[in-house]
């Protein structure tokens, strides 16, 4: 079902193109949070098909795909992070510390979303509309990499408030993102980018591919090196419909392949040294994930190719506040355990502050989707 609301279309395009007559479209509307939903449909039936899941009733496996927290962007829960706790006492004894944790985590996932996720795209849609038409400047070129801020700050804020209201109606659902830009190495920044799609593509893709039996004994590294390659591929490809989506996990694979094999056979470098090629290659690919066509990302690329006269874009400061708030400050879920760790007033206050500010600003300007309601 994935396969065809998807890809429909985008195979059917290349395939036009191999034989060189035009194929017609067909009109396919994506069901919202489709990509999400199969994931917890497999991850379930795969495990109660290996042994290691119990058969539920159906009303508590729908409930498992269908809970509104997660069902359209994540977290991707898996069936024994979250099964045992449905049906639960919501106003069972401590409600009210688990209700003001998940009040705080929505309101810190509403701030990253209007305050830093927003004005970021709201400087960003242009350039890269104008990267789909033609070369962009050099200092719209850098500006275009600031992309891996604003997905970071967009997702990491969806997920927060899924977190929030799911912990409201009595869930825990798993953490999706601890600190990545302070990772050190491009296998560190994957296992704290996205994690509960990570933990899947490791547990469902990864595992079986590098378990297959080729080549023997012998070439067991080169069999989990290809797997791992694979894997990022078809990670990308679940992104999108498209081969800059493609590319995109190519590369992240290609980068994970060749920190495996540093890792190996060699010294590790000095994780400034580290730091600074895994941040940069990090953002410098993200311009593959948020162009609309191979081409677009050329048009970035070159613009990168030259040297800016002045660096003033739209979103500047927004962008240093970004980049303050990724690197520097701890992850949001540490955020919310300092804040809510004992009853402050001063606290209270300040996140009632906090939420009345995000109203404003989301009655007072243009306010954006999430980035991943289109996966």
């Amino acid at each position: 079902m994935l396969g065809f609301f998807k890809y429909t279309n985008f195979f059917a395009d290349d395939l036009a193109f191999l034989i060189g007559r035009p194929l017609p479209h067909l009109s396919l509307v994506l069901p919202l949070g489709i990509s999400f939903f199969t994931f917890h449909h497999i991850m379930y039936l795969v495990d109660l098909r290996r042994g290691r899941a119990p058969a539920y009733p159906l009303d508590r496996y729908a409930l498992y795909i269908c809970f509104f927290p997660q069902a359209i962007s994540g977290p991707i829960a898996r069936w024994n992070e979250v099964m045992h706790q449905f049906g639960r006492r919501a106003f069972a004894p401590g409600w009210e510390r688990r209700c003001a944790v998940g009040a705080t985590f929505i309101i810190v996932g509403l701030l990253q979303k209007t305050m830093l996720a927003d004005p970021l795209s709201s400087a960003l849609d242009p350039i890269y509309a104008q990267a789909a038409s033609g070369p962009l400047a050099p200092e719209q070129a850098e500006m275009a990499l600031a992309f891996a801020f604003q997905i970071f700050f967009d997702f990491a804020g969806y997920s927060d408030i899924a977190i929030g209201l799911a912990l409201i109606f009595g869930v825990e659902l798993p953490r999706n993102f601890d600190a990545p830009f302070r990772s050190s190495s491009i296998l560190e920044l994957w296992q704290c980018w996205h994690m509960t799609l990570a933990r899947f593509l490791r547990d469902y893709v990864f595992t079986p591919l590098a378990n297959l039996r080729v080549g023997g004994r012998q070439h067991r590294v080169t069999r989990l090196l290809v797997a791992l390659l694979l894997t990022m591929a078809l990670c990308g490809l679940w992104h999108g419909a498209g081969w800059h989506y493609v590319l995109w996990g190519t590369l992240q694979g290609v980068a994970m392949v060749i920190a495996a094999t540093w890792r190996r056979y060699l010294l590790s470098p000095p994780p400034l040294i580290g730091w600074v090629l895994t941040i940069g290659f990090f953002i410098g690919t993200g311009a593959f994930f948020r162009a609309p066509s191979l081409d677009a990302v050329w048009n970035v690329y070159q613009g990168l190719a030259a040297i800016p006269t002045n660096f003033h874009p739209q979103g500047r400061n927004t962008l240093i506040l970004a980049m303050f708030c990724a690197i520097v400050l701890p992850p949001s879920h540490e955020i919310v355990r300092r804040l809510t760790e004992i009853p402050r007033m001063q606290v209270a206050l300040g996140l009632a502050a906090a939420a009345c500010l995000v109203l404003v600003a989301l009655g007072n300007r243009e306010n954006y989707q999430f980035v991943y309601f289109q996966f």
